[in-house]
This record gives C-alpha cells, structure tokens and sequence, in this order.
C-alpha cells in the first residue's frame, strides 16, 4: 500500500500526531540543515586533510634523505636551541623517512608566550614555523568547527547538530508506522519520498552519532561531567606525578626513549610529550598492533608509571 494511503487509513487522533511529528521534522530539518550542509561537506575533506596537506607542503614530505635521522632527543634539541626558543607539549614523530617531525610548541618569546605549529627537517634539524602560512586544511577545519565565527560560529555547529540528532529520531518516529517495505518502494518506484525515506534509514545512526559526538567539541566538559556523574566515578585521565628526591637529576632523554623501545618492542613511538617541569612526566604514545597506548615514563629514573589505551575512561573514552 501506498504510503500516504496508509497515513490516511489511520485513526484520526493518529494522522493529527503524524502531521505534528511531520512539522517538526520538516522544520528542524530546515533550520539546521544550512550549517549541518556545512559542516558535512568540510567534513567529507577533513577526511583527506593528511593528503592535502602532504600535498600544499612537499617540501614538508618530500624530503630527501641526506644521512641518518635525527633522534628524538636531537630533534627536541633544536626546539629547545632555537631563538627564541620553543617549549615542545607534544612532539609527532613521522613512519616514513622523507616526513618532517611536527611538534605543537609554545614560543617563549620575551614579549610573551605564543602557541604554534612548527615543523623539524629530520636531518638537519631546521625550523619551520606555520605562522602567518596560509594552510587549505586550517580554513576548512575552522569552517568546520565554528563557521569562521568563533564561540558564536561553534555554539551554531553545536546547536545544528543537536537538532541533526533530534530531526534523525523524528524521522524514525513518522517512519515506524509505514515501515513495511521501505526498500521495495525505492526499486519500484523510486520517488522522492521513497529515497529520502530509504536514505535517511541508512545514513540515520552514524548521523546521530557524529551529530552527539560532534558537539563535544562545545559543550564537552559539561556533557562529560554529567556522563561522570552517570558512571558514578572520573573519566578524566590524569597523569601521574613524579616524586622528585633531593638533588635528582633527570636522565638523558634518549635513554628514557630507548627504555620504552626495550619494554615494548611491537610498538612504533608515535609522538612525545616531554617532561617540561620538575614533576611532569615524559609521556610516549605508542602504534601498536592491538591498541594505542600512553606510557608515562619517571624521568629521573626511567621507570614506567603507568600505562593507558583509554578503556579505563569509560563512556567518556568510547
């Protein structure tokens, strides 16, 4: 049957409900589709950014092998050296041999601390810093994230994407009664009722997931706390202090690195964050073949203090 003739074959308190419910939908899917348009389409690439960025910059990832690699130590070296100099939070260390190293710094300068992109050539050890570079991937993920419109733009791609989740489950709701035969209609007929139906039966859970998880990125610390209260303990996943004995002294950092290379064989070193205060801990991130794990290491003694691959947070974590 016909799905408009099955809608009108229900009682009449029941097509009253059906035509509110279709409002609804109608009209939430038209307030947030503009920005949700948006979002999507940088979305889609956002998915390619590694490969437009390789691309924009080759003489970032085009390098041309002229010796041995710097370590990691070596690298961090020259942050450290330069001037003014950089205080690296989080150092990427590439697979393959013609990438630059990528670190996320913040400069020390003496009119005052700046943050920044700043990339390593892994043989000579020059700096390139991203400021002022016009980059295609930087403007696409702003245009993502907020429209180009800071806290307003980012509160309009949250609240887009709360009602995105809120019309999918709307859209079930009216689908229900009329379920049967949904895909059968399509390969008969294929109007456009019949597609949008089929269409948004397909797309609907991984919208409403991306629409849910995509507005952490506004209101995650409250949505997280809330989960928290929820799972009754803390998600949050809080590195380790390091006792520090009287007239310690850190270990060369290289060491450390080649300790957690002995431990963990089957894991590649994806990225570092030093030890940038006295009781901080150096944190590696591991590529393994199951999961990606975090292992704090004690830089006085080179003792691993724990290890984390993000199950011990829970929903927060998933």
């Amino acid at each position: 049957m016909d799905p408009t003739t099955r809608a009108k074959s229900l009682p009449k308190p029941e097509r009253v409900k059906r035509r509110i419910w279709l409002h609804v939908h109608f009209w939430i899917g038209w307030i947030s589709g503009i920005p949700i348009a948006v979002v999507c389409l940088t979305g889609a690439i956002l998915a390619f950014s590694e490969n437009i960025t390789h691309w924009e910059y080759p003489e970032l990832f085009q390098i041309e092998a002229s010796g041995p690699r710097l370590s990691i130590a070596q690298v961090l070296h020259a942050y450290e050296n330069a001037e003014p100099r950089y205080q690296v939070n989080h150092l990427g260390i590439p697979e393959s041999p013609n990438h630059a190293y990528k670190a996320y710094c913040v400069q020390l300068h003496p009119e005052g601390r700046r943050n920044m992109q700043v990339y390593c050539n892994p043989y000579t050890g020059e700096l390139t810093s991203m400021v002022g570079k016009f980059s295609i991937v930087g403007l696409v993920t702003k245009i993502h994230r907020n429209l180009v419109g800071a806290k307003v733009g980012q509160s309009i791609v949250a609240l887009s994407s709360l009602l995105l989740a809120i019309t999918c489950i709307f859209g079930l709701m009216l689908w229900v009664p009329l379920r049967a035969r949904t895909f059968a209609r399509v390969w008969k007929r294929g109007g456009a009722l019949d597609w949008h139906n089929a269409l948004g039966l397909i797309a609907m859970l991984p919208l409403i997931l991306m629409a849910l998880t995509g507005i952490t990125f506004t209101w995650g610390r409250q949505i997280f706390h809330v989960l928290d209260r929820i799972r009754g303990a803390h998600s949050g996943l809080e590195a380790p202090v390091v006792h520090v004995s009287a007239g310690a002294i850190k270990m060369p950092f290289q060491d450390v690195a080649d300790r957690v290379g002995a431990l963990l064989p089957g894991n590649r070193i994806t990225g570092v964050q030093p030890s940038n205060s006295a009781r901080s801990p150096i944190v590696f991130f591991m590529d393994g073949e199951r999961s990606n794990l975090s292992v704090y290491m004690d830089p006085y003694t080179g003792e691993v203090l724990r290890k984390a691959d993000g199950s011990e947070m829970g929903i927060v974590g998933w």
